[in-house]
This record gives C-alpha cells, sequence and structure tokens, in this order.
C-alpha cells in the first residue's frame, strides 16, 4: 500500500516489468474558483490492477478521471500513466504532445455513449484507429470486427447507434476505446445511464477485460461488480480519499463512520445489493 490516502493494487508489476506502477498519481489538487474539488489525491494502481473509486456526488470521483487524461487540468500535483509524467506545473514546448501521449495510452468510457450517429457500430469502432492511428482501412476494420465479438455484438456491426439499446451502445463504447489499444481503461459510471435490465451485459464485459488483465479504475456503485473484480475500493468525499481497502473489507467492517452511511445508502439502491 502506498503511503498517505494512495492505493496500490494488482500484483506489483509496473510496465515493463519494472516494478513501478502503471497509473501514479502524486499530490493532486483541482480548483474550480474558490471550491477545491480534489484536495491532495495520492494513488497508485499497478498493472493488471483494477479500482473501484466510489463517492457521493460533488466528492471528485469524475474530476479524478479527468485529470488523469489532462481533459481537466490539475492546479498542483503530478500524474504518470505507463511511461508519460506530467506535472501540473509544466508548461515545456513538448507539454502537448506529451498529454498525446499520455492519452494514447488511456481508453475512457463515459457515462452517455457519445456515439457518432451517422455511422454504424463499426465505423465508430474503426474512427480511432483510422483517424488517430492512421491504420489502414482494412486493418481498422479487421481490429474493429475483432472487439466487437468481444463485446458480444459481431451481428451488430452494420447498426447504427439509434438501432442498439443503451447497453449495446455503451458496449461499442468500450469497444470503440479498446481500439486505441490502451493500457489503462478508465470508466465514469458506465452504467448509470442504462435501465436496469441493461447493467449487467456492460459489467460482464468489464469483468472480461478485467480477467483478462487490463489495468481499470472505475468509477461506479455497483457493489457486486466491485466485490468480484476490484482489487481495492476507494471511497471518495469531499476531495479527499477517506478509506480505503480490499472490497470484502470495506463493504462488510468500513472504518469511517461516513463510509458506512454512504455503503448503507447505495446497497439499498436497486442493483446495489452486494
Amino acid at each position: 500500500m502506498s503511503g498517505g490516502n494512495g492505493v496500490t493494487t494488482g500484483d506489483g508489476r509496473g510496465p515493463g516489468g519494472d516494478g513501478r506502477p502503471m497509473v501514479q498519481v502524486a499530490d493532486l489538487h483541482k480548483r474550480y474558483g474558490k471550491i477545491e474539488v480534489l484536495r491532495g489525491i495520492d494513488l497508485s494502481v499497478d498493472r493488471g490492477g483494477v479500482v473501484v473509486v466510489m463517492g457521493p456526488s460533488g466528492s471528485g470521483k469524475s474530476t479524478l478521471l479527468r485529470c488523469l487524461t489532462f481533459l481537466e487540468k490539475p492546479d498542483a500535483g503530478q500524474v504518470r500513466v505507463a511511461d508519460v509524467t506530467i506535472g501540473a506545473d509544466e508548461h515545456d514546448h513538448e507539454l502537448g504532445e506529451r498529454i498525446r501521449r499520455l492519452r494514447r495510452n488511456v481508453g475512457m468510457v463515459f457515462q452517455h455513449f457519445n456515439l457518432f450517429p451517422h455511422k454504424t457500430a463499426i465505423q465508430n469502432v474503426m474512427e480511432g484507429p483510422l483517424v488517430v492511428r492512421r491504420l489502414p482501412e482494412p486493418q481498422a476494420r479487421r481490429l474493429a470486427t475483432e472487439l466487437l465479438f468481444k463485446v458480444g455484438l459481431a451481428d451488430r456491426a452494420d447498426h447504427y447507434p439509434s438501432q442498439l439499446s443503451g447497453g449495446q451502445q455503451q458496449r461499442v463504447a468500450i469497444a470503440r476505446a479498446l481500439a486505441m489499444e490502451p493500457e489503462v481503461m478508465l470508466y465514469d459510471e458506465p452504467t448509470s445511464a442504462l435501465d436496469p435490465e441493461l447493467v449487467g451485459e456492460v459489467l460482464a464485459v468489464m469483468k472480461r477485460l478485467a480477467k483478462d488483465g487490463m489495468t481499470m479504475v472505475v468509477v461506479t456503485h455497483e457493489i457486486g461488480f466491485a466485490q468480484d473484480v476490484a482489487d481495492r475500493v476507494i471511497f471518495m468525499d469531499g476531495g479527499v480519499i477517506v478509506e480505503e481497502g480490499e472490497a470484502s473489507q470495506l463493504f462488510s467492517a468500513a472504518r469511517e463512520e461516513r463510509t458506512r452511511r454512504f455503503l448503507g445508502l447505495i446497497k439499498r439502491e436497486p442493483g446495489g445489493q452486494a
């Protein structure tokens, strides 16, 4: 376990087997006006580790994910993903390229699917490989076909988003993120916009990816998923990590009263039962 409020997960093997974590966050701060949303977050995730982040609305969970990819620029602290390290106070002429390199290591899946409505499922998945990775069209199509098969949508390749259920659209979004061949996957409440009967199909895909060794940081309130998949669970509130631990320990014997109150609430929500 790392010091402070950090989390170390997985088997201790960093990128390239050098012992470094795949994701390392040090003293991360983010402020919007007078409101400090992140107040000194330390986080460490090893290669193949799965961290589930929980907390009430406004606790800083989504902001943390967005700061990991510099979709939101932190005000202080440092982020490293794989072999790319960026400090919040850096302004050198290579910063833009280093942010692009960092983002190439990360796939992100949002609450809302953000698919191109005028493109089919396979075209949505091909877009990144064609435009960003500049793969030849036949290679991009083969990759997209393989990924749609992996998420259970091989038979929906030529369907447009309007012809797919919410769960199917989210699985296309996961395939699209995987098409960039990231080393880390970030999920920001990927099932919260879905009808309850569609949640399971998305979680099943995420469980398979975790089993295959994908490093993952998942913001979710799905307790069952956390118990099945997560190496560690962290509870955030007020821009800090209040408590962290193994899923079994946190859900059955949380140390902090604030954690226990929150878990008691979400266990009563539909789909929240362990």
